[in-house]
């Protein structure tokens, strides 16, 4: 799914007199800023409702030389500040300009390998029906036919790393990246997002800490197919992500889900 990425490309030109009309940056969960100092210019990122995310970042840099160097791809390690790069002329009395792309993914990068973990089922007293996913590339995520108001449990405890509840719920079928849903950062730094979920019902908030079966919210992403999406990923940089195999602890022992079982 694409529900949790962005991209953005801005391009802004100065000369000897100062810089030209910025153009509108803002994203939900990232934007770029860039912050001006005589010929000096710091971008920096900002996050909302969001406070783990892998950003790439490109430029075309003309007469003017970038600290770090670009291409650059950081993770925001829990920050919802931080600078990305300095950009300042090479040769200061001649015309400079740059240009620059950003692409991110809620998530970081894997530091060492995932802890092997069985997940329990996002929801409690139920059993429902798993669906094949065959409309992106998340080849270990699960889509649970489930009904519109269905609460939705922590499947591994960890800390709210990013949220969304305001999306409309009549647009979840047809514009997915319009979907709300819930990100989980477990200890091993792989993360859970749990998407299709009831506009304002979130029962959580950003940077709290949830155990295994706590209520997220309520299931509502679609009036006549509603399903819950849900996968447990790392990135590789802002436009790519990969995600995990899973267990889950089930009525009859430890399984990977199979499309079609109920659970």
């Amino acid at each position: 799914m694409k529900i949790i990425s962005g991209l953005l490309f801005v391009s802004l030109l100065f000369g000897l007199t100062g810089f030209a009309a910025d153009t509108d940056t803002k994203d939900r969960h990232v934007q770029i800023e860039a912050k001006k100092n005589g010929n000096t210019v710091a971008l920096y990122a900002h996050l909302t409702d969001c406070t783990e995310a892998t950003i790439t970042l490109t430029m075309s840099l003309e007469n003017m030389t970038a600290s770090p160097p670009v291409p650059l791809t950081v993770d925001s390690l829990g920050k919802q500040d931080l600078l990305l790069t300095t950009i300042h002329p090479t040769a200061a009395k001649k015309a400079h300009k740059y240009s620059y792309q950003y692409h991110y993914k809620i998530g970081r990068r894997l530091q060492f390998a995932p802890i092997p973990f069985t997940y329990a089922l996002p929801y409690v007293d139920h059993e429902f029906k798993v669906l094949k996913d065959s409309a992106d590339k998340n080849e270990h995520a699960v889509n649970w036919e489930m009904p519109n108001g269905t609460t939705v449990c922590t499947a591994r405890s960890g800390v709210v790393a990013c949220m969304r509840q305001d999306s409309d719920d009549s647009k979840g079928e047809k514009n997915k990246h319009e979907a709300n849903y819930v990100v989980i950062k477990h200890e091993d730094n792989s993360f859970a997002e749990y998407c299709n979920l009831k506009k304002n019902s979130l029962l959580v908030a950003l940077n709290q800490k949830v155990k295994a079966n706590e209520p997220l919210g309520l299931s509502g992403g679609s009036a006549s197919s509603p399903y819950l999406h849900f996968s447990v990923y790392y990135t590789i940089d802002g436009k790519t992500k990969k995600t995990l195999p899973v267990q889950f602890a089930t009525k009859t022992g430890n399984a990977t889900l199979k499309a079609g079982g109920s659970y």
